[in-house]
């Protein structure tokens, strides 16, 4: 059998096609969407989940006291010092206002008129209580347990009684379960120009790159462990454990899961509070082991008054990246980040909190392709309405500079420049119509809608995209 030799034509079509074939492979690779970004994801939506939680509940312990605004001023009080309803009237006004201490002298004053006024007595012990004064506030209730009570002071009474014995506790537990669905309109950041850099030419986006909607399922578990040390400065240790799981829909590339274990504790003085913590997380991508993580964080702060803090905050991690069937190339984003953050919280009034961060950070990577310093700027603007509802917004801006150019990209160096806005939503099932018809358990579970536009700007197209979330969650919060 005589093996002929192709003609120089067909030689030519042959390399020409396992070359393309070469390159097409490798162009999928490179043209992948930057799945280093879901490691920020996870963070932001843990973060983001335990920000909501705190927010919803001081925003349904502040409805507490909605029904007490009544318009009384003290000028009125001056008018009729002795009148025992507008005193009360007044005092009521004075806790929506969020002027405790007023508020507790006006309530002292009337029961030393009339010891015996029920209604007065249980609002003065609820003050107290809120003042974390829990002694005085105990003791008020025990004058009151003894008495025959119309059944809904009775059942005021018993709550804070509880109250107060989980607050006398040294050891706390919080366990909060997050669950929701999301969208997403470009899942896979798939660049706006519709067009990717291969070695500096420009290719248009095919396939698994287009741009793909798609749905998410979202969870998040937390279970938070604090235990107050004993002194009267009021040290403490914790300990919080975090289960994050969001399986998308379709693009099942983009999959995520991650554990997270943290313990720290915080040290309190006149001069300034420190509280040092240390974590630890495991995260998953496409169901792969893709990222771990182990880092340290060192929070200063101080109350310059009592609107008024300001803290610095130095984070760093040693982050190990493990290739995957999706991207064989993750390893050579390992190696630590270090992060510093300067930045204050400020208490417009009793409802509504601003906050203002600065931060710098410095990303090392095995490729400098990989490896970047980031100027920060985040800002979050936070209302609590009446009826346990809440508005959180946030504003976020990155500057990302990277060290190194991706040559199967581009021949310069890559610079982004990130804008996020979160707007979320929250109220209690019991304020929402559905409520309504809830049995009691399930009242106090939180709905919240949230809005997200995230907008990366590059000189690189290949990482120039825009993406638009909407996600409901709902959370349950058991304190134990």
């Amino acid at each position: 059998m005589i093996l002929k030799i192709p003609s120089r034509r067909l030689r030519n079509l042959i390399t020409f096609n396992l070359v393309f074939l070469f390159l097409a492979s490798f162009a999928t690779l490179a043209f992948a969407e930057d799945i280093g970004r879901e490691a920020e994801t996870v963070r932001r939506e843990t973060r983001g989940a335990k920000q909501i939680a705190k927010t919803a509940a001081k925003s349904q312990e502040q409805a507490v006291t909605e029904k007490f605004k009544t318009g009384v001023t003290y000028a009125d009080v001056l008018k009729d010092p002795d009148n025992i309803q507008l005193n009360f009237r007044y005092a009521q006004s004075q806790i929506s206002k969020n002027e405790l201490l007023g508020a507790a002298a006006t309530l002292e004053r009337i029961l030393l008129l009339d010891p015996n006024l029920a209604d007065v007595r249980l609002l003065y012990a609820v003050v107290l209580y809120r003042l974390d004064s829990l002694n005085e506030a105990q003791k008020e209730l025990d004058i009151l347990k003894p008495l025959t009570l119309p059944s809904q002071i009775k059942q005021e009474v018993d709550f804070y009684q509880k109250k107060i014995q989980y607050q006398k506790r040294r050891t706390h537990f919080t366990l909060r379960e997050s669950f929701g669905w999301g969208y997403d309109t470009n899942r896979n950041a798939s660049p706006g120009s519709k067009k990717q850099l291969f070695f500096d030419t420009a290719l248009d986006t095919q396939g698994t790159n287009t741009r793909r909607a798609d749905t998410h399922y979202l969870n998040v578990t937390s279970l938070d462990v604090t235990h107050d040390l004993g002194f009267q400065a009021g040290h403490s240790v914790f300990a919080s454990f975090t289960y994050f799981l969001q399986e998308q829909t379709n693009v099942r590339s983009l999959d995520l899961g991650s554990y997270q274990y943290e313990l720290g504790g915080t040290y309190k003085s006149k001069y300034v509070n420190f509280t040092p913590s240390f974590y630890s997380s495991y995260l998953f991508l496409s169901d792969e082991s893709f990222l771990r993580v182990q880092g340290g964080s060192f929070l200063f702060d101080r109350d310059l008054t009592r609107k008024l803090n300001v803290y610095y905050n130095f984070r760093l991690e040693r982050q190990d990246y493990m290739n995957i069937n999706e991207n064989n190339d993750s390893y050579n984003r390992k190696g630590p980040e270090f992060d510093h953050y300067w930045g204050f919280h400020y208490l417009i009034i009793p409802t509504m909190r601003w906050s203002s961060t600065i931060g710098y950070g410095e990303k090392d990577a095995k490729q400098k392709y990989y490896a970047y310093d980031r100027v920060s700027l985040n800002n979050s603007h936070t209302w609590i309405w009446p009826k346990g509802q809440f508005l959180i917004n946030t504003l976020s801006a990155y500057f990302d500079s990277y060290e190194g150019p991706e040559l199967s990209v581009a021949g310069r160096h890559r610079h982004d420049k990130i804008m996020r806005y979160r707007f979320t939503y929250g109220a209690p099932l019991e304020t929402l119509l559905v409520g309504k018809i809830l049995p009691r358990p399930f009242k106090d579970i939180v709905f919240t809608f949230s809005y997200e536009l995230y907008r990366s700007l590059s000189n690189i197209t290949n990482y120039s995209y825009t993406n638009n979330k909407l996600e409901g969650l709902l959370t349950k919060r058991l304190e134990f």
